[in-house]
């Protein structure tokens, strides 16, 4: 999304502005009104740290549209052809909004947008100097995708180009660089806000993680690749009491509280994916070194509702390679676990591993040590 702010008149404004992230501004600042104002004004940026943007994962760009999913038929010509003949192939195929000019091999050379292009021909004295001369003249380096790529590769594209040409097709091409289409930048918009719905769709509106969906990619990915991970399984001990003692407006912040505590303790580690499943149950998976700290600071918070403590149990499968084969194996693999969890008095952290037997319990309550009571029996007496 590209933000524009209107009504610019100070320096402040813009210099906010400017520290907000929005490049684009319009109002008496820049230029003042005019019957025919001019089309753009390039304002000199400010010394300083660019502006952060969070990167893409690589799974969410995995399981993103492919840009073949988007692509139109191009309107293509030689690259020797006239702007006379491009005016042509545009007044004929009205649905095209470039034209892109080929190499004998099919390799594009130059894009001709619709809009500037015809700017330029039907301008005073437009058709007199360029009808019969080289459209390549007005035309622009092809903006060009391989095939296969996902539409966050092609937004990068988009995003690393001049603002005049944000707007352009981009040219999808073969291994050999061959012309397979083109894909508009509303498409892309649209393909965007369509994968990001279905994501904000898929949320637990409690606490806005995403649900098992997302961890099941996850673990699937992991086996896929061969990697060592644990998958992990959080809950409430006793959670409906929580309800029952404090009213479901209660129990509904402590859902928020660890949900933000998992959240929170994924931030800034890529490789963990969290998940909240429903109820008082929360997933998550992450790699063997990231394991420890994550699992301390869900189980080691004093967790207290209404100044009342409430403990949480927490089973993890360390899964080696090939050890398991499914998303669906591992969640069956952690419900044994997850009962011996429950089983253990206060917060309790408890490991396993497939194929075998062994549980380590990392974390229990242990029952207060009462000290023996002193012996009061008079002495030469028989206790």
């Amino acid at each position: 999304m590209q933000l524009v702010a209107a009504g610019v008149t100070t320096d402040e404004e813009l210099t906010l502005l400017r520290s907000l992230g929005v490049s684009l501004a319009q109002g008496d600042l820049l230029w003042p009104a005019g019957r025919r104002p001019v089309t753009n004004v390039s304002i000199t940026p400010l010394p300083g740290e660019p502006i952060a943007v969070a990167p893409v994962e690589a799974a969410d760009r995995r399981r993103s549209p492919r840009v073949t999913e988007l692509m139109h038929p191009a309107a293509t010509l030689p690259a020797g052809a006239t702007a006379d003949e491009v005016r042509t192939a545009l007044a004929d195929d009205q649905l095209a909004s470039c034209v892109v000019l080929l190499d004998d091999s099919g390799r594009p050379q130059w894009t001709l947008d619709r809009n500037r292009f015809l700017l330029a021909v039907t301008g005073p004295y437009g058709h007199a100097l360029h009808a019969k001369r080289g459209a390549a003249r007005l035309a622009d380096e092809p903006r060009v995708i391989p095939v296969g790529a996902s539409v966050f590769d092609l937004l990068d594209v988009l995003s690393g180009s001049v603002r005049e040409r944000s707007n352009d097709d981009v040219v999808v091409v073969d291994a050999a660089h061959r012309c397979l289409g083109v894909v508009r930048a509303t498409d892309l918009i649209l393909a965007i806000a369509d994968t990001k719905v279905q994501e904000a769709a898929a949320l637990n509106p409690l606490t806005r993680l995403p649900g098992s969906d997302s961890v099941d990619r996850a673990v699937t990915r992991r086996i896929r690749e061969g990697d060592v991970f644990a998958m992990g399984w959080l809950d409430i001990d006793s959670f409906k009491s929580v309800n029952d003692r404090f009213g479901f407006a209660a129990g509904d912040d402590l859902i928020r509280e660890v949900g933000r505590a998992l959240a929170d303790a994924a931030e800034g580690h890529p490789g963990i994916r969290v998940g909240h499943i429903g109820g008082d149950d929360f997933l998550f998976v992450a790699g063997l070194d990231q394991v420890m700290p994550l699992a301390s600071r869900l189980v080691d918070t004093k967790w207290l509702v209404q100044g009342e403590p409430i403990t949480v149990s927490l089973a993890t499968l360390v899964c080696a390679a090939g050890t398991v084969m499914s998303y669906r194996e591992a969640s069956r693999l952690l419900a044994p676990l997850k009962r011996q969890a429950k089983a253990l008095p206060g917060s309790s952290w408890v490991v396993g591993r497939p194929g075998s037997d062994r549980v380590d319990v990392l974390r229990r309550e242990r029952p207060p040590v009462v000290p023996p009571l002193p012996d009061r029996t008079p002495a030469g007496q028989a206790s």
